[in-house]
């Protein structure tokens, strides 16, 4: 009886320290989380800051919006630059928020909130693109 003991805690200890052995490659295998980019923390940004303007305009606050709109053109401006590794359609998203946000500013300076949220919401969309592409 201590032999047929003896013989199935050696066959347990031989199949966990298989188990062990074979699972410890796959976990050394699984990949790390992968950081963000510089050019995909540059268009979220932008995409807070945007939708900052969105809401100040809904709101009829032209001042707040037309602040953020400077501050999503800033980083729109440093998405370009950051995105430059990037697809070609990142780069002519990035290039299209940017002109939309500079009609938005437009739109804010001559109080014109209606007409400077539907800049915005066109900047909100190639934004969004831009992102899709964007690693």
């Amino acid at each position: 009886m201590f032999r047929s003991r003896l013989a199935a805690a050696i066959v347990i200890a031989a199949l966990v320290a298989g188990a062990v052995v074979g699972l410890a490659p796959l976990a050394a295998a699984a990949p790390a989380a992968v950081a963000a980019s510089a050019c995909v923390n540059d268009l979220q940004a932008a995409q807070a800051s945007n939708d900052a303007a969105i809401a100040a305009d809904q709101a009829n606050d032209t001042k707040a919006a037309f602040s953020s709109n400077l501050n999503t053109a800033t980083l729109l401006a440093s998405a370009l630059g950051d995105c430059a590794g990037q697809p070609p359609t990142v780069g002519a998203n990035v290039l299209m928020a940017s002109a939309t946000n500079a009609t938005a500013i437009v739109y804010n300076l001559l109080g014109a909130a209606g007409s400077a949220l539907s800049s915005e919401r066109a900047t909100a969309s190639s934004i969004s693109q831009a992102l899709a592409g964007a690693t």
